[in-house]
């Protein structure tokens, strides 16, 4: 199956897996899932550390994406008619990230991992979205 993670999904599953919902750690470590993460995750992880909301206890946001690299993560860039067509969502969360992983999982048919419970409203739009919080 096709899964996309949320930002802090993906920080967790890499530093801190002991916060990983227990559904959502089956799903990371199913061999036969592909999960991936673009250009929105790391810009993320990199606009939230310099405005030092984000602490990576001695790393910085490049080693995280040298970690990607050698780890069971499927990276996609970011398509442009998906960052010119998140419009067309609901404001139901304002969160410009979040708005363009849950356009790009829409987009693309992915399951969407994350335990931000407000996106659960993107689900009337078609976001397929396990919450861990459920």
């Amino acid at each position: 199956m096709n899964y996309q993670v949320d930002t802090h999904i993906l920080l967790w599953s890499l530093f801190d897996p002991e916060r990983l919902p227990q559904g959502i750690e089956s799903i990371l470590l199913d061999e036969d899932n592909s999960i991936y993460y673009n250009v929105v995750n790391l810009w993320e992880i990199s606009i939230k550390y310099g405005l030092k909301k984000l602490f990576l206890e001695g790393l910085e946001p490049s080693d995280i994406f040298e970690e990607l690299l050698e780890s069971f993560y499927r990276y996609e860039d970011l398509e442009p008619f998906v960052a010119v067509g998140t419009h067309q969502l609901p404001l139901h969360h304002k969160d410009p990230f979040d708005r363009l992983l849950v356009y790009d999982a829409i987009y693309f048919d992915r399951t969407l991992l994350s335990v931000d419970s407000r996106l659960a409203a993107y689900r009337a739009d078609g976001l397929k979205l396990i919450s861990g919080c459920e």
